[in-house]
């Protein structure tokens, strides 16, 4: 897994009332390397999230991610330094790669 910054989307922003739970969650994400037709090709993440906190007045949940499935590009967790995820179609939070 890796380790990972979220911080979420406000809901006046199009995100989630609140952050999820602490433990685990799946989303799906789209990398810069997804230009055009990403939902029909995204991959699902699952997240080892851990207590939300505010900082700067953003809601930012650390944790851990990885792709759920082995076929995923796992290089792009390395490749880039961060990517969104999704709720559906509604992008809900930056993530940001920490050590890369």
């Amino acid at each position: 897994m890796y380790r990972v910054k979220v911080v979420w989307l406000t809901e006046n922003e199009g995100g989630r009332r609140s952050a999820p739970p602490i433990g685990r969650y799946y989303p799906v994400s789209r990398f810069p390397e997804e230009k055009t037709d990403w939902q029909n090709n995204a991959w699902s993440v699952v997240f080892e999230l851990e207590k939300p906190n505010v900082t700067d007045g953003r809601i930012v949940s650390m944790g851990c991610v990885q792709f759920l499935f082995d076929t995923a590009p796992e290089q792009w967790m390395t490749k880039y330094e961060a990517f969104e995820i999704y709720e559906g179609p509604r992008k809900v939070a930056d993530v940001l790669l920490i050590g890369n």
